[in-house]
């Protein structure tokens, strides 16, 4: 089975090799009188380093040459790290890049002769690398603090590789700007006042996010492209503990940790050789690239709160799956392993990559749409994929007909996930037998007023789209209360107003 795609990107950016070409002219007739000369010309070019310059002996050709990294974070003040900063040309050379100069990507070195001090970084782009920085970027002459960042190289793709400059608008890019805290007070006092005091007790309501904490793994070209090492924080694998977590007894099964579920990518293994991940290798993604961002887990569910207009007159609640971080890449999975309780025999979804769906056609994933519900536009690029790209004639039946374009009695609209994801709450307690309580899969997401699944984040009920995904089984028919209809919707108290089968 293939590994999942995931997180994202220290690309090194090619810098424009530019030749400039001579014109001849044919064979005109004697040259005549030579002209009075006109005023001076502006300066020409200071000269470009040259790699040579560079990679020289005295400087990143030193196989000794490193950055020395002095930790301050809680626990870890004063460990000592290195970064390398030997590069072998030989290696470079080899690379798709090997014939671009060096300061066409790091472009903020371009000093005559090569000498060069201190240079701007910006902290984060690695998956969970290093220690974690309160801080937004290093400046040019302060001590870095830990070796999660990057520099102008790993931006400056987009001056040869143009046709991925919306990248820097994408949901890779912008989820950095969830370090603005995101902490609900105003419906944290409406949940009280609606549910009372006990609803509110050691409830967030959201999460405060910190500068540098969601950066540690997103934001730039290198974290995907700039070939890292990959390394699972523990050992094991979170899947043999998948349905014990959803139990909620994980705690006291021997060998779970969540850690199974958190990745690193040290990307200065790669320092030497500068190698670059080409696109072609998302489509089959080997070293797990998207699976060290796209991993978590799921979790016994919890009473989750939300707005339930858009004016935010109202509350509502649901409980719902507790989901930790982005396990897309083990839904994923999960949907072709019948080994778990809520997998399934979905094969053809689970043995695909990331790549192969998303970004349209052609599985560019550099433009991903970056604010909540552009995805769902009818076409790429503001769109990402649809189920009906390839399940275009998949439903004939009426009944299906009006729950997608909300013609039904209650004009309500069902989006395709809302039916056919599997593995959360519900899902669960029907698989092991444990009894069901008021727990739900689905609810009405206010944001589109479609049926979609929800689940538990930071005390809100949010919309998710799980990757668990299987073939909606109705049963002997509507009527019958033990198929995917009634357990899904059409039960008695359920939170989208479907009537209850019998």
């Amino acid at each position: 089975m293939k590994r999942m795609l995931e997180s994202f990107v220290t690309v090194v950016a090619l810098g424009l090799a530019m030749a400039l070409a001579g014109c001849g002219t044919g064979d005109t007739g004697s040259a005549g009188a030579t002209g009075a000369t006109g005023p001076p010309g502006p300066p020409g070019a200071s000269g470009e380093v040259t790699n040579a310059t560079c990679l020289a002996a005295n400087c990143h050709g030193n196989a000794t040459l490193v950055k020395t990294i002095v930790r301050n974070d809680a626990g870890k003040e004063g460990v000592v790290e290195t970064i390398p900063l030997y590069v072998d040309n030989t290696q470079f050379s080899a690379t798709v890049h090997g014939g671009q100069s060096c300061v066409g990507c790091h472009s903020d070195i371009n000093a005559a002769g090569g000498a060069h001090g201190p240079v701007v970084k910006t902290y984060g782009g690695w998956a969970r690398f290093s220690a974690k920085q309160a801080i937004e970027a290093i400046a040019t002459n302060e001590i870095p603090r830990t070796r999660n960042y990057y520099t102008a190289a790993s931006r400056s793709c987009v001056t040869c590789h143009s046709n991925h400059a919306d990248f820097a608008n994408s949901a890779h890019v912008t989820i950095f700007k969830q370090r603005n805290a995101r902490v609900d007070t105003a419906l944290k006092e409406a949940v009280r006042i609606a549910f009372g005091d006990n609803a509110i007790v050691g409830e967030d309501f959201g999460e405060n996010y910190t500068a540098g904490d969601c950066n540690r793994c997103h934001n730039s070209c290198a974290t995907c492209h700039f070939k890292s090492t990959i390394k699972r924080a523990l050992a094991g694998n979170p899947l043999n503990f998948w349905d014990n977590n959803q139990a909620g007894v994980s705690t006291a099964i021997s060998g779970w940790n969540d850690k199974m579920t958190e990745f690193e990518m040290d990307w200065t293994k790669n320092v030497a050789s500068h190698e670059i991940r080409k696109g072609s290798y998302f489509l089959n993604d080997a070293e797990g690239v998207c699976e060290a961002c796209h991993t978590g887990l799921y979790k016994k569910a919890k009473t989750a709160y939300y707005w339930a207009d858009a004016a935010k007159t109202s509350v509502k609640s649901v409980k719902a799956t507790d989901v930790k971080r982005h396990p897309q890449a083990y839904e994923l999975l999960i949907s072709g392993d019948n080994t778990i309780l809520t997998g399934g025999n979905n094969t053809a979804h689970a043995a695909m990559t990331c790549a192969e769906c998303h970004g349209g056609s052609v599985g560019d994933l550099h433009a991903l749409p970056g604010l909540p519900y552009e995805w769902d536009a009818p076409t790429y690029p503001k769109g990402d994929v649809h189920c009906t790209d390839c399940h275009s004639a998949a439903h004939t039946n009426g009944a299906v007909a009006f729950h997608i374009d909300g013609t039904g009695i209650y004009g309500i609209k069902v989006a395709c996930v809302g039916c056919h994801a599997f593995g959360l709450a519900r899902d669960f307690m029907f698989a092991s037998g444990a009894p069901v309580d008021n727990s739900t899969d689905v609810f009405l997401d206010p944001e589109t007023n479609e049926v979609r699944p929800v689940v538990y984040k930071h005390t809100f009920a949010e919309a998710w789209y799980p990757h668990n995904w299987q073939t909606l089984n109705p049963g002997t028919g509507l009527t019958d209360p033990a198929g995917d209809c009634a357990k899904k919707c059409h039960y008695s108290g359920n939170p989208v107003g479907a009537f209850a089968l019998p």
